[in-house]
């Protein structure tokens, strides 16, 4: 698409845009170095005193939801670099589960980071993602604040209003959850508003290309926020389109397809595999009455909590947006206006819907303050400039993050004086983790699972990376709140497959042990212990405390093997492929797996019949692998090639 083809379509009296950073090369050095404090900032995640090498260690993010990410991001990768696909069947945790684009969405970043970081599981790979990914928050609120039209010392302060956000509440939250899939979106939203605007402006090359990889990297990181972003996009056709020629349709129809398409290769997952999530699409769930979207004034008062400065970064925001309005920034004003109605809305809708997690308001109300930044950057500057401030406050301002970033204290009372939440997040394992993991690899084999007891509400997940430390097979652990029918057979809060432990006969427990080939069981003391030392076929090996709390190993006294029926090695099993080898059926010509049955599973030789078994007597359950063939077969193989 050639210049001239946009050139011919400019808006009749379109302004010129505002002097940047080509025309004051200066500014770029206030710009670099808000980058610059936003880097020691950052160091602050990983440990107090700000070390590089707590960056490129082995020590895995321990916090919210980070090791579940880097476990599937170290799946989706191999998967990845093998078959071109992140979506791949994992039989290390829950008998055999599906990890697919819908569980978990949240680990898409993490994939992009470990496909860097080169083959293998890198904790180091991860973390320097997340550290990069800091950084690019005030890069591209600069970036916005260049496609609103406002000058390159007014994007300064952008940059300035993006270090605070950050590190407020709502945002350190979702660093803390592990939410970058969400953080990654809302960023790319934020600066593909304004640079709409500059489209509609003044079309050209740069715009395109700015909006066509916006796009790509929005849908790729969450595409339900960028599906939010329809209505700003039809205020934003219906309301421009009329002005412009077919190349400038034909320019934003190509930024949508850029989009979409180079995210395609997933997106068929993330549609195949949507009935996966829950709620079902056949629950009853009531739809929220207008009242209770509404809410009431106080309802809208809340969602500026805990944002810096309170309400002080809305109000400029308004002001910025009147005065691009009278500057000739029109189009993005307006859609800066569009865009935080439309978020505003969304969060009263996200508070009214029942089964939405209480913390969605508060999440979605930074973004609709980042579609402010812009504006409100350029308020303080005219503010300034009016003054003769302009130059030396953005140099002060700037200058005074630089040394909040790299000369506070161990205790960071500069940092906690602006309201910035710097604290590291949990990295690496405690001594008694390391304990744990290591009476796991010394008293337990590869022969048989480990009932792991889930605990809700911790602050860490750390037993989804089991799997990576201890080479073992596990039930439960991966993820509590796991909203897919592969979650059930778990052992949580004393209760097994949903049902209270203690309802159990040791009959059931017999069948359920052999089903899912139990032979070891983690539990947190209380009552599961008390029923699991009642179980005749269970004996205590060791007795430990992590987190403050009991934690007791016991042994089943069981035939362990992943064989249930038939006889067969087990030569390996993981998320590329399963091995069985000098497989023998059954008088019946069946072998039957400890597996759960999965479609789009495929077997070799082709010969092999890929059936599914139920187990009656445990339930709910989810069928078993159950393979038929007429006689003796050397060497099995299980792949995952998808439907």
């Amino acid at each position: 698409m050639s210049r001239v083809a946009f050139s011919q379509n400019r808006t009749a009296g379109a302004e010129p845009p505002a002097e940047g950073f080509r025309q004051y090369p200066l500014w770029l050095l206030a710009a670099v170095g808000v980058v610059v404090a936003q880097a020691g900032l950052a160091l602050s995640l990983f440990s107090s005193p700000r070390t590089w090498q707590a960056l490129t260690d082995d020590r895995p993010i321990l916090s919210g939801w980070h090791p579940l990410h880097l476990y599937h991001g170290t799946l989706g990768a191999a998967a990845f670099r093998e078959r071109q696909t992140t979506t791949c069947y994992d039989p290390a945790f829950q008998a055999g589960y599906p990890k697919t684009p819908v569980f978990d969405s949240g680990c898409r970043p993490a994939e992009i980071f470990a496909l860097l970081g080169g083959p293998g599981y890198n904790p180091a790979a991860y973390k320097i993602g997340l550290f990069a990914f800091m950084l690019l928050i005030p890069g591209a609120l600069i970036a916005a604040a260049r496609g609103a039209g406002v000058p390159a010392g007014a994007a300064v302060w952008a940059g300035l209003a993006g270090v605070l956000l950050s590190w407020s509440p709502a945002v350190r939250q979702m660093l803390e959850e592990g939410q970058l899939d969400l953080l990654a979106a809302g960023l790319a939203a934020a600066v593909f508003v304004p640079w709409l605007g500059r489209y509609a402006r003044q079309p050209g090359i740069e715009s395109w290309i700015v909006l066509a990889l916006l796009a790509a990297a929005g849908w790729y990181a969450h595409p339900l926020v960028w599906i939010g972003l329809g209505p700003v996009l039809l205020i934003f056709y219906l309301v421009f389109a009329p002005r412009h020629g077919p190349g400038w349709h034909l320019g934003l129809a190509g930024i949508t397809s850029f989009g979409v398409v180079p995210n395609a290769w997933w997106l068929v997952d993330w549609a195949k595999y949507w009935w996966l999530r829950q709620p079902s699409a056949h629950d009853d769930i009531p739809l929220p009455s207008w009242a209770t979207v509404l809410g009431q004034w106080d309802d809208y008062w809340t969602l500026w909590n805990g944002l810096p400065g309170g309400l002080l970064l809305p109000m400029f925001g308004v002001v910025g947006l009147i005065a691009l309005w009278l500057t000739h920034h029109r189009a993005a004003a307006g859609l800066a206006l569009v865009a935080v109605v439309v978020s505003v809305a969304a969060a009263r809708f996200a508070a009214a819907w029942p089964r939405m997690p209480a913390a969605v308001p508060a999440q979605v109300a930074p973004l609709a303050v980042t579609f402010l930044v812009p504006a409100a950057s350029f308020a303080v500057w005219q503010i300034l400039h009016r003054f003769w401030l302009a130059k030396i406050g953005t140099i002060m301002a700037s200058a005074g993050l630089l040394l909040v970033a790299w000369a506070d204290g161990p205790q960071q009372p500069l940092a906690r004086g602006l309201g910035l939440h710097t604290e590291p997040l949990i990295v690496g394992f405690t001594p008694e983790q390391h304990h744990l993991l290591q009476v796991l690899r010394d008293y337990t084999t590869p022969e048989a699972r480990i009932l792991w007891e889930a605990e809700p509400q911790r602050q860490s997940h750390w037993s989804a990376l089991l799997p990576l430390y201890t080479h073992r097979a596990y039930i439960g652990g991966l993820d509590i709140d796991a909203e897919i029918d592969h979650g059930y057979c778990a052992l949580c809060n004393h209760f097994l497959n949903g049902r209270p432990l203690t309802e159990w006969s040791d009959e059931q427990l017999t069948a359920y042990c052999r089903w899912y080939n139990i032979g070891w069981v983690v539990c947190r003391g209380g009552r599961a212990a008390e029923r699991w030392s009642r179980y005749p076929h269970a004996q205590p090996l060791v007795r430990l405390v992590e987190g403050g709390q009991p934690v007791v190993l016991f042994t089943i006294d069981r035939p362990r093997s992943f064989i249930l029926s038939g006889q067969a090695h087990w030569q390996s099993a993981d998320s590329r492929r399963i091995v069985l080898t000098d497989v023998r059926p059954d008088a019946e010509g069946y072998v039957v797996l400890s597996l759960h049955a999965f479609e789009g599973l495929r077997v070799y030789p082709s010969y092999v019949q890929l059936q599914s078994q139920s187990e009656p007597t445990i339930q709910p359950a989810i069928d078993h692998i159950r393979l038929k063939t007429h006689g003796p077969v050397p060497r099995i193989t299980l792949r995952w090639e998808q439907p």
